[in-house]
């Protein structure tokens, strides 16, 4: 991959173009580390705000309205909405039902279930299932 930096005085917010023919997997590699947020998360244990960052969050989950974060070991709670830490998450945790937002660097396996679904137990055991409406944007990210 070829890399070519222009510096210009006048130009006051830094912007990354990518040329290509095609979009390939080290094309989405490279936008997966630029999109990917560095800045801590805030989430709420008990009566504590706890800053997470964002590579050791194993899953974003709604329950009863809230969102939680799991990491490997803890649950928090989140006040964001999960569309909100999609977006501020980037590429890394990929959307797998509307209630759910999973790393996939943190999948351990996936099952085949009921019907053709597809369960995904993480590696900090929890698990979920992947949604029809989800499933294909899913195959893609992990490559089959």
């Amino acid at each position: 991959m070829k890399v070519q930096i222009q510096l210009d005085p006048e130009i006051t917010a830094p912007y990354i173009t990518i040329h290509a023919s095609a979009l390939t997997p080290d094309i989405e590699q490279l936008i997966d580390a630029l999109s990917t947020s560095e800045a801590p998360i805030a989430a709420m244990k008990e009566d504590r705000i706890v800053l997470l960052r964002p590579e050791d969050l194993y899953m974003a989950r709604v329950e009863n309205g809230t969102v939680f974060f799991y990491t490997a070991t803890e649950k928090y709670a989140s006040k964001k909405r999960l569309y909100e830490l999609e977006q501020q998450l980037g590429y890394a945790m990929i959307r797998i039902s509307k209630t759910t937002l999973v790393n996939i660097r943190f999948i351990d396996y996936v099952e085949l279930s009921f019907g053709g679904a597809l369960l995904l137990k993480l590696k900090n055991k929890q698990q979920d299932y992947v949604s029809r409406k989800y499933l294909p944007a899913f195959k893609k990210a992990i490559g089959i």
